[in-house]
């Protein structure tokens, strides 16, 4: 099984943009439910999200595309792959 942590940030946006994406992301059956809406140091607000089952890199990667281009906002994202250890 694999687990990937997708780090989402929403140029210019506000509160109602990340409902959207919420709401998108969560339509993905492997997206896990627990997430994490954060403001950083530098004042730009991020979501995480942890998306875990039998899925590759990309399908989490064509997940986050369809969700933030549904808020119609510019983006910036990061895909990690969390590899066990032994």
């Amino acid at each position: 099984m694999s687990k990937f942590i997708a780090r989402i940030q929403l140029h210019k946006a506000g509160e109602t943009d990340y409902e959207t994406l919420n709401r998108e992301i969560e339509k993905e059956p492997s997206v896990q439910k627990r997430r994490n809406l954060f403001v950083t140091a530098d004042k730009f607000k991020k979501g995480e999200y942890n998306y875990r089952g039998d899925i590759s890199f990309s399908d989490v990667a064509n997940a986050v595309y369809k969700a933030v281009k549904k808020t119609g906002r510019d983006y910036s994202f990061t895909i990690m792959k969390n590899k066990a250890s032994i």
